[in-house]
C-alpha cells in the first residue's frame, strides 16, 4: 500500500493529513489531496495541474501515524512562540506600509514573506494576519492596474500629440497646395488671354494681307 510520511499536508486546504475526511487520496496525475477537498471540487480537474480525473480512480493512501512523534511541550511552546513573533512582525510591517507607504519592491517582498509564512501554518491560525495579507495583496493588484493604466494613458497622450502635429503639417501642406493651384490658375488665365490676343493679331494680319493682294 502506498503511504505518506508524517508531516504531509493537503495542497488545497494546507491541513495535515489524518483520518476520515482528512485521509490522503492520490488521483491519476499523481497529486495528493484530502478526501474532504476532493469531495468539494466542483469540476473533477486536479487543482494543481488541471488534469481531469474520475472519483472512482482515486487511490487512498496510508498515513504512517504510528511513527509520528508527539513533540514535547517545550518544543511546542518554542515553535508556537516563534510563529507568534513572526506573525506579529509581519502584521506590524503591513501596518507600517499602510501608514508610511513603501516602494513596489518592498511591498512585493512583504507579500511574498507573508504568503510563505501563512503557507506553513493551519488556515485557522492568524486570521488577522491573513486578512491584512489579503488586503495588502489586493492593494498591490490595484496599484499595478493603476500604474499600467497611467502608462497606457501617457502612451495615448503622446500618440494624440503626434497626430495633432501631423494634422498641422497637413494643414500647412494643404494651404501651400491651394496657393500653388491659385498661381497655376492665374497663369493659365494669363496664358489664355495671351493666346486669344495672338489669335486676334493673326486674324488682323491675314485681313490686311487680303486687302493688299486684291
Amino acid at each position: 500500500m502506498l503511504s505518506l510520511g508524517p508531516g504531509s499536508a493537503c495542497d488545497v486546504c494546507l491541513e495535515p493529513f489524518g483520518t476520515e475526511l482528512r485521509a490522503p487520496c492520490s488521483i491519476p496525475c499523481g497529486h495528493v489531496f484530502c478526501v474532504s477537498c476532493l469531495q468539494h471540487i466542483a469540476r473533477q480537474n486536479c487543482p494543481l495541474c488541471r488534469t481531469p480525473f474520475e472519483a472512482r480512480n482515486t487511490i487512498r493512501l496510508h498515513l504512517d501515524l504510528d511513527n509520528i512523534r508527539a513533540p514535547s511541550s517545550t518544543d511546542e511552546l518554542v515553535a508556537s512562540s516563534s510563529s507568534d513573533d513572526a506573525a506579529r512582525q509581519l502584521q506590524q510591517r503591513i501596518t507600517n506600509v499602510a501608514v508610511d507607504g513603501a516602494t513596489e519592491a518592498q511591498t512585493t517582498q512583504l507579500t511574498d514573506e507573508c504568503k510563505s509564512f501563512l503557507d506553513t501554518v493551519p488556515r485557522a491560525m492568524y486570521t488577522d494576519l491573513r486578512t491584512a495579507y489579503k488586503m495588502l495583496s489586493y492593494m498591490c493588484h490595484v496599484k499595478r492596474i493603476y500604474v499600467e493604466q497611467g502608462r497606457n494613458m501617457n502612451q495615448l497622450t503622446r500618440e494624440v500629440d503626434r497626430l495633432k502635429a501631423a494634422i498641422e503639417v497637413l494643414k500647412i501642406e494643404k494651404r501651400r497646395m491651394e496657393q500653388a493651384c491659385q498661381t497655376i490658375s492665374a497663369e493659365r488665365d494669363q496664358l489664355a488671354g495671351d493666346c486669344q490676343k495672338l489669335h486676334d493679331d493673326v486674324d488682323k494680319a491675314e485681313a490686311q494681307i487680303l486687302l493688299v493682294t486684291e
